[in-house]
């Protein structure tokens, strides 16, 4: 009985006799017994415990990405405003149901068509021809 209450002793307080044991090993196995301590204490209700924390630390994953979705779309609908203001400044639908004669509508029209045509051809002009303003295809540095 005694030298199993010595190896005892020794597993749990080991520099009781080694005066050079190291003290990082001592609190370890201090940490060890009082982590066995609660969980013991605890009962069952610990794996509850951490299984709510794994699941609270999906959702709050989860809502993250939810945020940011719906953030990024908000944006993106932002831009396509900007984008359609800038291409479209009179709304189409003021145009047609406006009440004023067909020629004052002919030449809403003709006004929003033309500023329509005219920032394609300005998106197409800046993707087609380089900083020189030379065509991307007949610049001498092509080969």
């Amino acid at each position: 009985m005694r030298n199993q209450w010595q190896t005892f002793l020794e597993l749990i307080w080991p520099s009781r006799y080694d005066p050079i044991a190291s003290s990082g090993r001592r609190m370890a196995l201090l940490q060890a017994v009082i982590a066995m301590a609660i969980a013991l204490a605890a009962g069952p209700e610990i794996f509850l415990a951490m299984e709510m924390t794994a699941v609270l630390e999906l959702l709050g994953a989860i809502l993250f990405l939810t945020a940011m979705a719906a953030g990024a779309k908000l944006v993106a609908m932002g831009l396509c405003s900007a984008v359609y203001d800038i291409a479209f400044p009179i709304p189409a639908a003021a145009i047609v149901r406006c009440q004023v004669s067909m020629p004052a509508k002919a030449l809403a029209l003709i006004c929003v068509t033309g500023h329509a045509a005219w920032c394609v051809a300005l998106a197409l002009n800046c993707t087609c021809v380089g900083a020189t303003g030379v065509p991307a295809d007949r610049s001498p540095h092509a080969h």
